[in-house]
């Protein structure tokens, strides 16, 4: 609905040819009448009468000349206040296409390098390792580890996971940009599993610390969501997340097997989805910006294969 203040045409402005009834003055002049029964409102409130007359198919607000200043006062206020913008309440978040072409390299990425796996001698060499990690700085296996997978079924469960919490996040920061805040979330989960497992050896290898980041900035997302746009709506389904939820924790809790000892790599996942959730608020927060980053989209994807290559060059080449 217009505001008070575009939908008010004058105040106290005589209409040429318009009469004025004895003891009344005109203070606003409407062209339909429930907006003149709005301002009239106002009036009520203040405990003042108010007459309302049609002139021309235009419609005057009266009141009596004792009234009229104040009255007139009250009804600028409010126009004025209607036409700012709020600082608080309501805030409109931008929904992106899902941009199908990256979810299928993501698919590529990770069933290649599982064959690449099965023809080379590159799990060792690109693994996360605490200690080759800290004590080294081989930073570039948080990166190459999470390409690498134990058997299909660990292989299986995260593409499947991976993609439908991607889909998600990218609805809200398109495509490449929700590849490349997975990708940081990841990177940055298997840093901090390294500091948390350190001095003690710990091998892992998987998709799943990105994969919980991808939760994790899904989790942050709707957080800041919550605070600031209770009633906002978006295209996808309710029951989407809880359902994607319930295959990621049977996929990578129940079934998945990445901590190269028999057991499920906990601190990985909750690393993965802790840096997430921090990253997630923060894009939240900013969102605008990615907004305007969707002119450079194909330089966001080629940045994170850049990323991901890189860091095999200097896998192989340690």
């Amino acid at each position: 609905m217009a505001s008070l203040k575009n939908r008010l045409l004058h105040l106290g402005q005589i209409p040429e040819g318009f009469e004025v009834p004895e003891g009344l003055e005109p203070v606003a002049l409407f062209t339909d009448f429930s907006s003149a029964g709005e301002a009239g409102l106002v009036i009520l409130a203040m405990g003042k009468a108010y007459w309302t007359l049609a002139h021309e198919s235009r419609f005057i607000l009266c009141v009596a000349q004792v009234d009229a200043a104040v009255v007139m006062a009250e009804l600028r206020a409010v126009a004025e206040l209607e036409s700012k913008p709020r600082r608080l309440g309501f805030t409109r978040y931008h929904e992106f296409s899902f941009g199908y072409r990256s979810f299928l390299i993501y698919g590529l990425i990770l069933i290649g390098c599982f064959i690449w796996q099965g023809v080379a001698p590159v799990t060792e060499a690109g693994r996360c390792d605490s200690l080759a990690m800290v004590d080294s700085g081989q930073w570039a296996r948080a990166i190459t580890g999470m390409t690498l997978h134990g058997d299909v079924i660990h292989l299986a469960s995260n593409l499947v996971a991976g993609l439908g919490f991607a889909y998600c996040v990218a609805r809200f920061f398109g495509a490449p940009a929700a590849w490349l805040l997975i990708l940081l979330s990841g990177f940055l989960g298997n840093v901090l599993t390294a500091w948390v497992y350190y001095p003690e050896a710990h091998y892992s290898i998987g998709a799943s610390t990105a994969v919980f980041g991808a939760l994790g900035l899904l989790t942050g997302v709707g957080f800041w969501v919550a605070l600031t746009e209770r009633q906002q709506s978006w295209s996808m389904p309710r029951w989407l997340i809880p359902i994607l939820a319930g295959l990621t924790l049977l996929g990578l809790v129940g079934i998945g097997d990445g901590s190269l000892h028999g057991l499920v790599d906990v601190a990985a996942h909750i690393s993965g989805f802790f840096c997430g959730l921090i990253i997630g608020v923060i894009g939240a927060i900013f969102q605008n910006t990615f907004v305007s980053l969707q002119a450079k989209r194909q330089w966001l994807g080629a940045f994170c294969l850049a990323v991901i290559a890189g860091a095999w060059v200097l896998r192989l080449q340690g």
